[in-house]
């Protein structure tokens, strides 16, 4: 019998999942990898590694989407440049990788042998997440996708349109759901439990349960697709309230903004807010950087110690005025201002602005250096990603409410946030644009300098043409319905490196078809 290692198997899988094409392999060849527990599980910490690594890859719509006076690159990503977005090439390889890996759990577990059903719940679970949340950020960023039937049937599939890759996440997600226990029940091989927020939980897969129908009605209402889309908030509503009543796990909001920015800075301690994160293991060697890119793209002094003041204008790769912070913040009383902002009260000027200094993450990896006048260089923000937290979802079941025109519901979710952080409640003399719009400007009070979030925000909600910039604000309904708010389809996903066809099925989708 052929004997095949899990790392030989995953490694496979970054080799050639990228192009669909992944070697078929005879059952026997896994009957060793997966004959007992440590194989499973070795598979499944894999799943976890991939997706610490390759999730937060976000760069083309964290780019287009942040909130920032400025940035130091990209601004033809930004404005949505065609040939700019087609020429940079953005490959999927990275999330089929996962898709991949997780499928060879699912199709191979019964091969393990004396595995009680919670421990198969666990891997299988671990698996399913896998799954929807890979299946979610291809609907996110790429619109149409591919959706592969298991891990060994090879042939050359064409893209499925987004309403089926949305349905192919919660079919996933919800087997997860049902499958996996509270955070606090979740352990590992041995015994003990797992303490981090990025192993998949209850509560994280009711979390992306409720992105999932939130961004299904809302592509619905936007690119009037047929399908429910008030049946599609009210379940968002539903699995919300789930995590909000503690019905899938034990969260809490932090009770200050200032208590939030100092779980950011302590990742070693529990975040009650925490609800899915990726994990920074700055131990593992030298070269590890924390996941959140989004970030680390604000850092500069004083968290960075090797730079100054007059860095600013030039090291972070996005930057704030403070008189865009003064006005997204209008009540003075507002605490993010002070606990988000280094001495918000205090002028930072330099180059003739006056820069608001995001301050939410307050501690960096130094490491020694010789060479530098410091003594120290600068690695890193020392500090999980965490993706998704408790305020996150108060504020999509106000907007899922909002939408379905249960204003009170929205107006008292959409307070315990103000409330949380010393702000005038909804209505106040500063909410004219309505309440959907408070709600949505109250996901960037929150939110700021933090995630990726705000163009999936500016999506859900049509505020296309009002919110970005340069392309966006001429794309017609049709542009919309062609692929023009996704990525085009990665070359990888047709050829092979030296340009060979290797899928003679799949296409690119119309809006992009006129600009290759």
């Amino acid at each position: 019998m052929k004997r095949i290692s899990i790392a030989t198997l995953l490694l496979a899988a970054t080799l050639s999942s990228c192009s669909l094409d992944i070697l078929p392999e005879n059952a026997q060849t896994y009957n060793n990898s997966f004959d007992k527990e440590a194989g499973v599980n070795a598979a499944t910490a894999t799943i976890e590694y991939f997706i610490n690594i390759y999730a937060p890859n976000n760069n083309t719509f964290t780019t287009v989407g942040i909130f920032a006076d400025t940035l130091q690159d990209d601004m033809e990503v930004r404005r949505w440049n065609p040939r700019r977005i087609i020429g940079q090439n953005e490959s999927w390889k990275e999330l089929y990788d996962i898709i991949f890996s997780s499928n060879v759990i699912v199709d191979n577990i019964h091969r393990t042998k004396d595995l009680t059903d919670d421990r198969r719940n666990h891997y299988l679970g671990q698996a399913e997440f896998g799954l929807g949340f890979c299946y979610f950020l291809l609907a996110q960023r790429f619109d149409d996708a591919v959706i592969t039937e298991n891990s060994y049937v090879i042939k050359e599939y064409a893209t499925s349109s987004r309403m089926d890759v949305i349905n192919t996440a919660i079919d996933h997600a919800t087997k997860a759901f049902n499958m996996l226990p509270t955070y606090d029940k979740l352990r590992k091989m041995d015994g003990t439990p797992i303490t981090n927020r990025q192993t998949a939980s209850k509560g994280t897969c009711a979390a992306l349960l409720a992105h999932l129908y939130a961004w299904k009605g809302s592509i619905i209402e936007l690119l009037k697709l047929e399908g429910n889309a008030q049946e599609a908030y009210t379940k968002s509503m539903e699995y919300s309230t789930m995590l909000i009543n503690k019905q899938v796990g034990d969260y809490s909001l932090c009770s200050t903004p200032e208590e939030l920015c100092q779980c950011f800075s302590a990742p070693e301690k529990t975040n009650p807010e925490a609800i899915f994160s990726f994990f920074y293991d700055k131990a593992r060697s030298g070269q590890t950087f924390s996941p959140n890119r989004v970030a680390e793209g604000f850092v500069s002094w004083p968290v960075d110690e090797t730079q100054t003041l007059a860095d600013i204008a030039s090291r972070p790769r996005f930057k704030l005025y403070k008189e865009t912070i003064s006005k997204l913040y209008p009540d003075a009383g507002d605490l993010r201002r002070t606990a988000f902002f280094y001495k918000f009260d205090t002028n930072h000027t330099y180059g003739g602005h006056n820069y608001a200094i995001p301050y939410k993450f307050r501690t960096a990896v130094l490491d020694p250096d010789q060479i530098s006048q410091s003594g120290k260089l600068y690695r890193s923000i020392n500090a999980d990603y965490v993706y998704w937290r408790l305020a996150d979802f108060y504020l999509l079941r106000a907007e899922c409410a909002a939408k379905l025109g249960n204003d009170a519901q929205a107006i008292a979710d959409l307070n315990v946030i103000r409330n949380r952080a010393g702000a005038t409640a909804y209505p106040s003399a500063n909410d004219t644009k309505g309440l959907r719009k408070s709600i949505f400007r109250e996901r960037e009070r929150e939110f700021i300098a933090e995630n990726d979030a705000r163009y999936a925000d500016i999506i859900r909600n049509n505020y296309i043409k009002e919110e970005l910039t340069g392309k966006f604000t001429t794309l017609t309904l049709s542009d919309m319905r062609g692929g023009a708010l996704g990525l085009p389809l990665p070359t990888d996903a047709k050829t092979d490196k030296d340009g060979n066809p290797i899928n003679k099925v799949i296409r690119q989708k119309t809006y992009w078809q006129r600009y290759e």
